[in-house]
């Protein structure tokens, strides 16, 4: 099995277990309304969505165009850059819907109590779904040695999705215990607001970290994955002991591209020594990220 078909099969795992995650995010923020809840709803969702378009991308990006001779894997990072930032842009959307009712508590007096019957059974059961997809993604990126930007991404999405759940059962064990005619009362008619600034707090970090290290592969940036630069600059190392050189190793989505430098005058020996050292290069470092070209550059 390839590594994009263990990639595959891992997406359609997290697509089916999303669409079970959405359908019980929906039905419980219906029955509730409350804000946390959407948020955890609306995660869902967007997790599902995306892992259609993360299916295709996989099938796809290894396709080479004649504007794109080397492929497509630019699809890979650009879709957890679209995928992050519009996370964060919920974010920021919730706080502010649920300070806009707060504030109007505060100044009116007026709101409507929290249901939060539903509330505890559901996040314990969310935790524990969106756990499990984030640890199976996880597992399947390490047996493809970590290459995969988008099944990183979909790990990194349900933990937080999985995060979220457990702080909003955490603190809907709190609010339970809590006297709705006593002096913390008001956190019924409140406690939205602060636990969906938690949720933020709390998770806009993962989001963030993914649009940079994202944008960094879209660019052109080279490799920050200290397993893969350990792996390759070894392998380097190890056959061009008899030539002087520096590397750089760059990573769009499952496509590696190390650029090896020379830095001595180039000449008939050191070219056949270059040739046949790269072939051996090309070949251990295959045999663990399959998607792979090697570039020679000369000072």
């Amino acid at each position: 099995m390839t590594q994009k078909d263990i990639e595959k099969r891992a997406l359609i795992f997290t697509t089916f277990m999303n669409g079970l995650l959405t359908c019980a995010g929906l039905w419980v923020y219906l029955t509730t309304g409350i804000q946390a809840l959407f948020l955890d709803f609306f995660f869902s969702f967007i997790a599902l969505v995306s892992t259609f378009a993360a299916i295709i991308i996989s099938k796809i990006s290894n396709k080479k165009t004649r504007s794109f001779p080397e492929g497509l894997q630019f699809l890979e990072p650009l879709y957890s850059v679209f995928k992050a930032m519009l996370i964060v842009t919920l974010l920021i959307f919730s706080v502010v819907k649920t300070a806009i009712s707060t504030y109007q508590y505060f100044l009116t007096g007026n709101g409507t109590p929290l249901n939060l019957t539903p509330v505890l059974p559901y996040t314990i059961a969310m935790f524990i779904l969106c756990s499990t997809i984030s640890i199976n993604n996880t597992i399947q990126n390490k047996r493809i040695s970590n290459v995969s930007t988008m099944l990183r991404t979909e790990a990194k999405i349900n933990f937080i999705d999985g995060l979220q759940s457990l702080i909003i059962g955490f603190a809907t064990f709190l609010l339970l215990l809590t006297n709705i005619n006593g002096p913390f009362g008001f956190l019924y008619y409140t406690g939205d607001f602060f636990v969906t600034t938690i949720l933020v707090i709390v998770t806009i970090k993962q989001p963030i970290s993914e649009i940079i290290e994202a944008f960094r592969e879209i660019a052109g940036g080279v490799s920050k994955d200290k397993s893969i630069n350990g792996f390759i600059g070894n392998v380097i190392s190890k056959y061009l002991v008899g030539a002087k050189h520096s590397y750089y190793i760059y990573k769009k989505g499952m496509f590696i591209k190390p650029s090896i430098i020379i830095e001595e005058p180039l000449n008939s020996e050191l070219y056949q020594y270059l040739i046949e050292k790269r072939q051996k290069i090309f070949h251990e470092v295959k045999s663990k990220y399959e998607n792979i070209t090697i570039d020679y550059k000369f000072r």
